[in-house]
Formats: structure tokens, sequence, C-alpha cells
């Protein structure tokens, strides 16, 4: 009997009315990243019906709108006014059709994203018998360890005083001392290694899992801006109950609520939590952008049309500001805004987790593999497009208020003050109606939101963060990626480091947006890899017999040379600026 012959249920599942020898097994649930041609599920056939299998998306949309929505797009909003409306946009579009194609060759060929972008093409070696999960623990302790250096040193220490008389300055001798540190680390770890298991399997790692592996560590700033944001929205609700270093124990206390909540299910909790998050604090944000238009702060078509010109500068900027600050501000906003260079890569595990490839099947020879694929294929891209209006809608809001209310009074969000300015953002507009309860029930109104936004993000960043390096490890067999159970252990260590060390780098740095800024620097690399990687796999590796459109391979050409330029081109603008190779235009 053949696939299409055999009975189904009303879910496309195929039924047990047949001998065991005939009927097909529904899809494992033990791992999600296993499949085979027994194990596969119908695509649903009606819209309504997708609607069950959607929620990846939601999950994207709780690790973005805290960092690059709520925080850097407004910080873009309050520096620059209408005058970057255009960049905003194109950020959210231009990564889509990126994203989604990403995804298809996930369902085609039924691998993770490591594990394809370690087959790109480029310069690679076998992995050293030094690189093990030790000497990367090794290296995260020396990367904490180097930033506090740098962070706490007296300047009047005598040490400090002895190298800085030799012309070493703490820029310099940090980093060496943290780089012998990690060499020598790397011999001791090395011999160990060879001594230990000299047959272990060690394959080849390519270009990109090293730049990987380097930008976990700025990945980890990034982090600690988004649980010190939570950190800073409970301190706003309970100000001064902790002293001065209230937000740094708040965020502690954060961290440990969602390793609790991240710990305690798996990819179901997140879905579940995530939805309710994000839904919770768009309507907030969408109520004020609304109520805005009463106020004298409202937008007008002329403010949409100057932000439409496509002008980086003049404009009416914040006083006092470099225009390479604002230009790293841009980067910034363009890195966490629509789908950022990790959610895009993170997006890849979460359709894995629902289901997505493993439903599918492994590829077989004839018709039937293909209609089902392509029925999953349009079930990831409904839930691609649906999650995209949700954050643009919320990315043009943050937006509109910041460069509405904060441009207007020339106050710019940064450093432990960021929450506080938002919040005044929030009240302003509900001051314009009321002054009474009402403008005290929206200050509480925008902790409650905001706490809820950055508190989403931080559980997505963490949970996808820990997925992403538990697969690095099993492609670099450190882990045995048929080990299901040894994966998720992984998981569970990881979401706890990611918490503790992002909690560590807000106790440092106290800003969140310029932990934001540093970490965008990633993008430079990230989205040329991410978009001239999808156009190779494209036209090389997607099975033919799914492969997109012609009108959506052009689109794909288009945004992915978009991605590839602009992220290199605003930092090379900044340095320009900031090292006066071009007149400044502020």
């Amino acid at each position: 009997m053949s696939e299409s012959e055999h009975p189904r249920d009303e879910a496309g599942k195929f039924t047990n009315s047949q001998s065991p020898a005939e009927t097909e097994c529904e899809p494992s649930v033990e791992n999600p990243y296993a499949r085979s041609a027994d194990s596969f599920q119908e695509p649903p056939r009606t819209f309504l019906a997708m609607l069950k299998h959607l929620g990846p998306g939601m999950i994207l949309v709780g690790s973005i709108v805290g960092s690059g929505e709520l925080i850097m797009t407004t910080k873009l909003g309050a520096e620059v006014g209408y005058l970057l409306l255009w960049f905003i946009l194109a950020s959210c579009f231009l990564k889509v059709v990126v994203q989604a194609e990403l995804v298809r060759y996930t369902i085609s060929s039924g691998k993770t994203f490591l594990e394809v972008y370690n087959g790109l093409p480029g310069p690679g070696l076998q992995r050293p018998n030094w690189l093990t999960i030790r000497w990367l623990a090794t290296v995260l302790v020396g990367f904490v360890a180097g930033v506090a250096l740098y962070t706490y040193v007296d300047p009047k220490n005598v040490v400090v005083v002895a190298l800085s008389v030799l012309g070493l300055e703490p820029e310099v001798w940090i980093p060496a001392l943290v780089f012998g540190f990690l060499v020598v680390a790397a011999v001791v770890i090395g011999r160990q290694s060879a001594v230990e298991d000299s047959s272990a399997e060690r394959p080849r790692i390519n270009w990109f899992m090293g730049v990987y592996l380097v930008s976990v560590l700025l990945m980890y700033i990034n982090g600690g801006a988004i649980v010190g944001g939570a950190g800073q929205a409970v301190e706003l609700a309970l100000p001064g109950k902790l002293g001065d270093n209230g937000s740094v124990i708040w965020t502690l206390v954060v961290a440990i609520g969602a390793a609790a909540i991240l710990l305690s299910g798996g990819y179901n909790v997140l879905e579940r939590v995530s939805i309710g998050l994000v839904f919770t604090f768009t309507l907030i944000t969408i109520a004020c952008t609304v109520l805005l238009q009463w106020t004298g702060y409202a937008v007008t078509w002329d403010d949409i049309r100057s932000g439409l010109e496509f002008r980086i500068f003049p404009g009416n900027l914040m006083a006092g500001l470099a225009a390479s600050t604002i230009v790293m501000t841009a980067l910034a906003a363009y890195a966490g805004t629509g789908i950022g260079h990790y959610e895009m890569i993170t997006y890849t595990y979460w359709c894995v987790e629902k289901g997505y490839a493993r439903n599918a099947g492994e590829s077989v020879p004839g018709d039937e593999w293909p209609r089902r694929a392509r029925g999953w294929v349009k079930v990831m891209y409904t839930d691609v497009f649906l999650t995209m209006i949700v954050y643009t809608v919320s990315t043009l809001c943050f937006y509109f208020l910041g460069a509405a209310i904060l441009n207007e009074k020339q106050i710019d969000p940064d450093a432990k003050q960021t929450l506080t300015t938002l919040q005044e953002m929030y009240t302003s507009v509900i001051n314009e109606f009321s002054t009474g309860a009402l403008a005290s029930w929206a200050a509480t109104g925008f902790i409650v939101g905001a706490f809820f936004v950055l508190f989403s993000t931080v559980l997505a960043g963490a949970a996808g963060g820990a997925r992403l390096l538990t697969d690095a490890f099993c492609v670099m067999r450190l882990i045995d990626p048929a080990d299901y159970p040894a994966r998720q252990k992984s998981i569970r260590i990881l979401i706890c480091v990611s918490l503790v060390t992002g909690t560590a780098m807000y106790s440092m740095f106290t800003n969140p947006p310029l932990m934001l800024m540093i970490a965008s620097l990633v993008s430079v690399v990230f989205y040329p890899a991410l978009a001239l990687g999808t156009i190779w796999l494209r036209h090389r590796r997607v099975d033919e017999r799914i492969r997109p459109s012609k009108p959506t391979t052009i689109f794909l050409w288009i945004c992915g040379l978009a991605l590839a330029v602009i992220s290199p081109m605003v930092v090379l603008y900044a340095l320009a600026l900031k090292n006066g190779w071009l007149p400044s235009p502020v």
C-alpha cells in the first residue's frame, strides 16, 4: 500500500486501522532533531488548521521586542527623531525572506543550522584536541575576568602605574594577559585530552564555526543587557529597597526566576509564556501610540514623510551627540529590530522543536515527500509573515514614541536611567489626559509591561543560545548528536551559564544600551554570512523538488545582498566619522 492510500484522521496523521506492517508511525516526540522516512505527519490544509501549528515566531518576537524594540528603537527615535523611519522599516522587511529560506533548507535536509553552516565552502581544519568543553569554559572565565579587570582596575594601583610608565595601558596588557592565560590553558588541556582519549573523533570545523564561538562571548553581553533591563524594571517598581546596587541584585533575582521557568519545561512552556508576555506589552504599546495622537506629541503625515526620504543626516538630531555615536545606535537598532542575526539562527531550532522538519519526514523519491515538505514550508512561511506583522507594528510604535516624545524633550535613554527614561515616555502620553490616578496607573502599567517584554526576551534568548551552543558541541563531537538526553542536559546547564554570565556582565557595565551596541558588532560578520550562505544553499543544496519560486528567489537575492552590505558599511561609516576621515554632518 502506498503512502497516499493510508487512511488518515482529521489532523492528517496516519491512523492505526491497518496492520502494523502497513501503518506509518507518528513523529517521535522523544527527539525532535531526528527523523526518518517512516515517521511523518500530513501538513494542515486550511488556514485555521495551520494556526494550531504556529508558535516559533512568537518565541522569536519574545526574544527581539525587549532588546531591539523597547530599548534600541526607542533610543534611535530619541536621538534622530523621525529621520531614520525608512531604515527601521527596511530592518523589519529585508530579513524575512532570508529567515524563511534558511528554515526551508532545515525542512529539506533535516539538519540543524550549525551542521549546515559548518559545511559551507571556505577554510577549515580538524578540531584541535585542546578545543574541548573544558577549554571553552576556561575561555569564558578568562573573558569575564578580563572585563572585570578592565572595569574595576584602579588607575592609581602601583602595578597599573608601572605598566603605564612602560607604555602598556590597560587596553593592551589586560587582553594580553587573558590571551596568555588561554594559550597556557589550551596547551595543558590539549595534552590531557590527548592522553585521556587519543581515539576521540575530531571532525572538521570551518571558518563559520570559529566566528560563531567567538560571537558567543559578545552575545553574553547582549544577554546581560536584557536581564539587566528586566532588573531595572523591578528596581523601578521597588525603588531603593536594596540600596544603590538594587538593579544588580534584582537582575540576579530575575535570572534565577528565568532559570526556574526554563528548567521546568521545554519548548511548549516557552511558547506559552512568550505568547502571553508579548501580547500583553504589545497591546499596552499600541494603546499608548494611539493615545499619542490626541496629545501635543501627535505624529503627523509630514513627520512620516520626512522619515521616508532616505536621508541619514541632517535632521532633528539630539544636541551634543557625535555623528559616529548616532550611527552606532542605528547599527544596534538595525541588529535588534525586525529579526536579529541570532534570532534568525535560533528560529531554525524553534521550527525543529515545533516539528516542521520531523513532520515532513526523511526525503525519499516520489511525489509524497515533496508534497508534505512544501506543506510544512507553507506553514512556516505563515508563521514568519504573521510574526513580521506583530514585530513591525510594535517596532513602529516604539520608534514613534521615542521620536515624538523623547526627541522633543531631548532625553536620551541610557545607563541606569534607561528604564526610568522609557517610563517617562509612556507617562508623558497619559499625563496629557490626566495627572491623577490615571497617570499613576500608566507608570505602573509601563513597569509591568516593560518587565514582561524584557523577561520574555531573557527567556527566549537564554533558551535559544543554549540550544545553539549545544548544537555546536554536537557538530564538534563533544556531545553525541544522537544522544538526546545528553543534548537536553547540556541545554539546561548552558541556560544557567548564560544567565549567570549575563548577570555578571550587567553588574560590570550597568548600561543596557551600551551593551547592546557592543553586541551589535557581531552583525558585521553574521548578516553577510547568513544572507550569502542562504543564497548558496538555495542554489546548491535545497532539494530541487521544493525549491522556492522565481519571484521568491529574486527577492532573496535583493534582500540577501542588502543584508550583506548594510552592517559592514554602517560600521565603516561610523569609523570614518569618528576618525575624521569624513567631515561630520552634525
